[in-house]
């Protein structure tokens, strides 16, 4: 399985962060998602941490989870 970061400014403003399976690139249902980074910089920086966790948890389970939110300020 090969997993792919996909960034893109959303309309509402910010920007998105995405992980999908290279072959199957449904945007509704991605493996990490998450909206509304502050800065491209933000976002690409938490797309390759988790992406990195992905690589991780697929190795040791070989399942991965699907997760989407949107970003926390206050966290």
């Amino acid at each position: 399985m090969k997993l792919r970061l996909h960034i893109h400014h959303v309309y509402a403003g910010g920007w998105c962060a995405d992980i999908d399976d290279d072959h199957d690139r449904q945007p509704d249902d991605p493996y990490w998602c998450v909206d509304r980074w502050p800065t491209l910089q933000d976002a690409l920086t938490a797309g390759c941490e988790q992406l990195a966790n992905l690589t991780t948890t697929l190795k040791k389970t070989h399942t991965l989870p699907r997760l989407s939110s949107y970003l926390d300020p206050a966290t």
